[in-house]
This record gives C-alpha cells, structure tokens and sequence, in this order.
C-alpha cells in the first residue's frame, strides 16, 4: 500500500473514530457539549488533526445530524417501505404511520434528534449535504400529499410538506421534552393523530385554498 493509500486509510478510520465520539457526546449531552480538546482526547488525536478531516466542529456536527436523519430513512423504510400512490384514504393512512414511526424515533434517540434541529450552521460548507439529506425525509411526506391533493403544484406540495413536518415536530418537541407539563408517550401519540388527522380532513375539505407566495429564494434578498 503506497503512501497516499494509508493517509486515505487513516484519515477514513480517524472520521469514523471523531463521528463515533461526537455521536456518543451529542446522545448523552446534547452538541453543547462537543468540545474539540475533549473529542480529540476521546479518539487519541492532536486537536489539529480533527480539522485535517473536518473544516470546523459545525461540520462535524452537521454530519452526525445526517447520520441521525440516515437512521430515521431506514427506520421508515424498514416499517414502512416505500409509498405507493393509492386512495386519500391510504394517504392518510400513511401520514399516520410516518408520525408512529417519527414519534417512536425521536423518542428512543432524543438528544440526537433534537440537535438535528436546535444546532443551527448556516455558514458550514457541509450545510448543503445536511440539506439534502433533510430533503430525502420530507419526500416520505411529499408522495402520500400528492396523492392526497393531486391538484397541487409541487412548489405547494414541498411547501406543505414542510409545514405539516414542522407542526408535528413542534407537538413532538414539545412534548418529549415536557415543556408544557408531564405527558406519556401514548397521550402525545394521541395528540399527533388526532391533530394530523383534522389537518388532513381539512385539507381535503378545501382543496382549493390559496396559492402561497413562491419566492425565488437565490435572489431574495
């Protein structure tokens, strides 16, 4: 193995070793606590060379958020599997299963889940990768809301999207973290569903509401 071979091999082991270490930390502590003195003493590195693999600790943040976001795809799938376009009422089905799932996750990984949204890097080079993979869960979103409002355009369907994924994570967040008193897991079940499930009658009742202000977001300033 020549020499640019075993600095790709350890510069690969070293980011599993840091990923590992920074996960650990975020699940028992929350990313506050992610120092890079201690994260270098945890894996046996000089604090420089964390940054000979990543830019800065955002960076490093924002990837064990992705990896976080990864674990919730594969979970829905493995439950779930794929969406296959059907009737409004298997749409609805759907929506409810996906909140299951999400509640049951965000549950058993909290500290992990909640940084993938408290810890904001919005000048992070890695910001863009994050952003895809975020993508990648509200498309288990957007499929079951085409076939549930066929007549809306995909700029409403992304739109929308992200407007029920952050009314559900506000109930959910809110909830686990019991900012508004003690509440079980299945008392906060509950309480998606049935939200969910008057927000989706609802959309279905009035398929013609108004069409959002679409903003072309590159050159919004």
């Amino acid at each position: 193995m020549d020499n640019d071979s075993l600095t790709r091999t350890h510069r690969g082991e070293l980011r599993d070793a840091l990923l590992a270490a920074a996960t650990q930390t975020i699940a028992g502590r929350g990313h506050q606590a992610l120092r890079a003195r201690e994260l270098a003493t945890q894996v046996g590195c000089s604090v420089g060379s964390i940054y000979n693999v990543f830019p800065d600790i955002d960076a490093l943040i924002l990837e064990v958020k992705g990896q976080t976001l990864d674990r919730l795809e594969a979970e829905v799938q493995r439950r779930l599997g794929a969406f296959t376009p059907g009737s409004p009422a298997q749409a609805r089905d759907r929506f409810l299963a996906l909140a299951r799932v999400y509640i049951r996750f965000a549950h058993d990984n909290w500290r992990l889940w909640s940084s993938a949204f408290e810890h904001a890097s919005p000048n992070s080079p890695a910001l863009g990768d994050y952003m895809q993979r975020l993508d990648v869960i509200l498309t288990n979103i957007e499929g079951p809301l085409g076939a549930l409002l066929p007549d809306i355009d995909e700029p409403q369907r992304r739109l929308l999207a992200r407007g029920l994924f952050g009314s559900v994570h506000g109930i959910v967040t809110l909830g686990l973290d019991q900012k508004l008193g003690a509440i079980s897991l299945d008392e906060l079940g509950w309480q998606v569903e049935t939200v969910l499930s008057a927000t989706l009658r609802g959309l279905l009742a009035s398929p013609a509401f108004p069409k959002p202000p679409i903003h072309d977001r590159e050159n919004a300033h």
